[in-house]
């Protein structure tokens, strides 16, 4: 029996395997030399490249943020270094990642499902380890061989109730865990099959016991706030819906954590941090220093990256906005807050449009809007005590969920752009 390989299904693998790669490699990248992560960037770059020799560009109001935005990214950025081809592929990375989501993908929607069905199996792999180390406790120690310079952090975490998976952060894990936790949901929601319930389900499970509390609330949330605009051609109802569901999921998490007291170590880490009466736990302080650092340069800021340069800190602030003001000024900080924004509000007023009128549309573009809408709500959120913006397994996803806003806002016909 000879295999086949379509052209089309040829090229649909080619266009996912590097946002596959940058997006949920995460710590296993630094297994990998950098000349084959370098490598994904450069074909990246070039599959850009020919969407606007080939393809040409469709005029959206997007475009007008591309200039801006990179503008802002390269100014005094000391992480651009050209001798590198770390410094070099997230540079790639990074603009292109802005570049085809202004552009709406690769103006093909086939690309777009082929992709987020992709990361069904890959997210599934860091839940699915998430469940096996809390079940086994000797998979620490694959995962401490794994990462060795990491192994002394990865042995605190697990041991104070944090599971880092195949990561060598549980806040890494948790960005994860996150987004395939919304990708299912999403299916779940849309697609309405039995095993996309029980994945979901089994997501979440995973996102409870990480102990991550952003992530966990803020990814439900999001996913919450999809339910409400999913219900849009419900209008009488979709409140009561809500609430009902609001009410039911609750009674599930009781009941599921009284069995498995771990699912409710959120819980637990919200009531640890309220007794020592800092629940920023110790943010606040950092963004105290950030803001000394705005008032000389409010303008245009310090240029991005150059808070950690110049501060001499090695985390970032925990605070995209602050950074953001921090950074690039309060030009820069319109400019990106400005982009956040107005994806946002039209994703959300796209998604319910195709709601209201759903002969017009098919389950799989529902699931796309949906999750769309729900990584674009989640990365806004998380980047209140988070660095999304500075984190590739958060910022990949966000700008592939712009992308799919964009090709339907721009394509509102229903019809599947091939």
């Amino acid at each position: 029996m000879q295999l086949k390989v379509k052209k089309h299904e040829l090229r649909l693998l080619l266009q996912c395997i590097p946002i596959l790669t940058f997006a949920t490699l995460a710590s296993l990248g630094s297994l990998l030399p950098s000349v084959v992560q370098f490598s994904a960037a450069v074909i990246l770059a070039g599959q850009v490249v020919f969407i606007f020799g080939t393809k040409g560009i469709k005029k959206n109001i997007g475009l007008l943020w591309i200039p801006l935005m990179i503008f802002f990214y390269v100014r005094n950025n000391p992480n651009i270094k050209f001798y590198s081809l770390t410094y070099i592929q997230v540079l790639l990375l990074f603009v292109c990642c802005i570049l085809f989501s202004a552009l709406g993908g690769f103006n093909d929607r086939c690309w777009m499902i082929k992709m987020v069905s992709s990361w069904r199996y890959l997210y599934f792999i860091y839940i699915a380890f998430t469940i096996y180390m809390f079940l086994d406790s000797s998979a620490i120690n694959f995962v401490c061989s794994l990462f060795p310079d990491a192994a002394s952090t990865i042995l605190n975490q697990y041991h104070n109730a944090g599971i880092p998976g195949l990561t060598k952060h549980y806040s890494t894990n948790g960005m994860l865990l996150a987004v395939g936790t919304m990708i299912f949901g999403s299916y779940a929601l849309t697609e309405k099959r039995r095993s996309d319930y029980l994945l979901f389900l089994i997501s979440v499970a995973a996102l409870l016991l990480s102990g991550k509390r952003a992530h966990t609330v803020f990814g439900l949330t999001a996913l919450y706030l999809c339910y409400f605009a999913y219900n849009s051609n419900a209008k009488k109802s979709r409140l009561v819906k809500c609430i009902g569901v609001l009410l039911g999921a609750l009674t599930v998490f009781a009941v599921a954590s009284y069995c498995v007291p771990a699912l409710a170590t959120v819980v637990f880490r919200f009531i640890d941090t309220a007794e020592t009466g800092d629940m920023s736990v110790g943010r606040v302080d950092v963004w105290l220093k950030a803001f000394s650092m705005f008032g000389k340069h409010s303008l245009v800021g310090i240029g991005w990256g150059q808070y950690v340069n110049q501060g001499g800190w090695f985390w970032n602030i925990h605070n995209i906005y602050i950074q953001l003001l921090v950074e690039t000024g309060i030009i820069g900080f319109i400019i990106y807050c400005g982009w956040f924004l107005f994806h946002l509000v039209r994703t959300w007023s796209t998604y319910s449009k195709m709601r209201v009128n759903p002969q017009d549309y098919m389950n799989k573009d529902y699931c796309l809007m949906n999750f769309s809408l729900a990584m674009q709500i989640f990365f806004l959120l998380y980047g209140f005590t988070g660095n999304p913006l500075y984190d590739r397994e958060m910022f990949v996803p966000y700008f592939i969920a712009c992308a799919i806003s964009v090709n339907y806002a721009n394509n509102d016909d229903g019809s599947e752009l091939e």
